[in-house]
């Protein structure tokens, strides 16, 4: 046996063999779920429904399942060894990987935070009017700083899981809310059958790279370390908790869209940023009462809040492993080098991510910046979705952990789909710094 089994078997308990045993254990994913949904993609959503109703849900659902793709295989090369994502990941170019995620993750979390926390305090002062932007905004800063920082997975799984509750409700109840009337009856039985945008494929690759975010599957295989789910026993377990994810994010999707449908079809209108969101609200008012104004507002809080504790919890996460691995590379794996919550590089991260968010939230979204993190970021998923067609097909990796045909299939298409995606990004950024 060797010194990696051993550890193996050590640090990780004995996976449940029954649904029950499995089911009770589920909360990664539900991490991975809020964590993945924000503010845009309640716009990416809501304007699928008002420009097409309903029927660009297949879209959203061919998307979802390519992320879910990604996340599975992440999560089995993360059981094929007691050792972290980003350690696995040298396997195949050593350095290479962790220098680019590292890079991409600091400019995400260069602009992540200030655009999360703006979104969360103005929710909050459109519920209580009476609260001030800059006290309000460093509060909820605060919070998530302190929450994921404290360095219990646990802490932050609770919250999410809590404020998930609020969020999962609260859309299905507007949705069913909104449903009512012969209009919304009309537009739900002309738009239900599923059909291809007639603007172009670009439309589609792009709602279906929409939903769930790149940082979030890097994520998830720190959070089933830190469940303790090391070992190939855990697959089953792993896969209810995605699948049960990834149902959450296709309910959230149908919901918005729906939302965007009975409110929006037909009349050329479309949500344009946040500040149209709020106008929706306004809007529900005069359709369902203030009651429906208020729910929708929870709702989107929750939604935004959540994806502050999860991305600041995932960044953190990812980020400081890069850097772990990059300082002790090739002794990363030592016992005494394991990655941890409490690390100096994890807190480390958390102030940067808190400084990074005040200052970009003084000074507004530099454009130039702005343009360049979207362009490296948008190469996260095709970069990892080859290095998981790599090394997941090695004979290194346990039988029941490598790539199935259908494994190496749909990952050839995540390559080729979010790599499209990625030069489309890149296009874009070129133009918009030309220009």
């Amino acid at each position: 046996m060797s010194a990696e089994t051993t550890s193996q078997t050590k640090n990780a308990a004995s996976a449940p063999t029954s649904w029950a045993g499995r089911l009770r254990l589920i909360g990664p994913g539900i991490v991975l779920a809020l964590a993945s949904v924000g503010a845009s993609d309640m716009i990416t959503t809501m304007n699928s429904g008002a420009e097409y109703g309903l029927a660009l849900i297949w879209v959203f659902m061919v998307g979802i399942i390519l992320k879910f793709v990604l996340s599975e295989a992440v999560s089995r090369l993360q059981m094929s060894g007691d050792r972290s994502l980003i350690s696995h990941l040298t396997r195949f170019g050593g350095r290479t990987f962790p220098i680019l995620f590292l890079i991409a993750e600091l400019l995400v979390g260069l602009f992540f935070g200030a655009g999360v926390v703006a979104v969360t305090t103005t929710i909050l002062q459109a519920i209580f009017p009476v609260l001030p932007f800059w006290p309000t905004a460093i509060v909820v800063l605060l919070s998530a700083a302190v929450l994921v920082g404290i360095g219990r997975y646990g802490i932050v799984e609770k919250a999410m899981m809590g404020f998930g509750i609020i969020m999962f409700f609260g859309i299905l109840a507007l949705a069913i809310s909104v449903f009512q009337g012969q209009d919304a009856q009309t537009v739900a039985a002309e738009t239900v059958v599923p059909t291809f945008p007639n603007t172009s494929i670009i439309t589609v690759m792009s709602l279906i790279g929409g939903v769930g975010g790149a940082t979030g599957i890097l994520a998830y295989s720190f959070w089933i370390r830190e469940k303790a789910w090391r070992t190939p026993d855990w697959k089953p377990v792993v896969r209810l908790d995605l699948f049960i994810s990834y149902g959450l994010v296709f309910v959230f999707a149908v919901a918005m869209s729906a939302v965007g449908a009975f409110i929006l079809y037909g009349q050329g209108f479309t949500i344009s940023d946040n500040d149209a969101l709020f106008a929706i609200a306004d809007d529900l008012v005069g359709r369902i009462g203030e009651t429906g104004r208020l729910v929708f507002l929870i709702s989107f809080l929750a939604v935004v809040y959540t994806s502050v504790l999860g991305g600041f919890s995932g960044i953190a996460y990812v980020t400081a492993d890069c850097l772990r691995v990059l300082r002790r590379y090739p002794r990363q794996d030592e016992v005494k080098h394991e990655m941890s919550a409490t690390s100096i590089e994890f807190r480390g991260v958390l102030v940067y991510l808190s400084i990074a968010t005040v200052v970009i939230m003084s000074m507004g979204k530099p454009v130039t910046l702005v343009l360049v993190y979207a362009a490296i970021s948008a190469f996260i998923l095709p970069i990892l979705a080859l290095a998981l067609l790599v090394i997941l097909n090695r004979d290194s990796v346990p039988l029941q952990l490598r790539n199935t045909w259908w494994s190496n299939v749909l990952l050839t298409i995540c390559l080729g789909l979010f790599g499209f995606l990625a030069a489309l990004q890149v296009i874009e950024s070129v133009s918009g710094v030309m220009g």
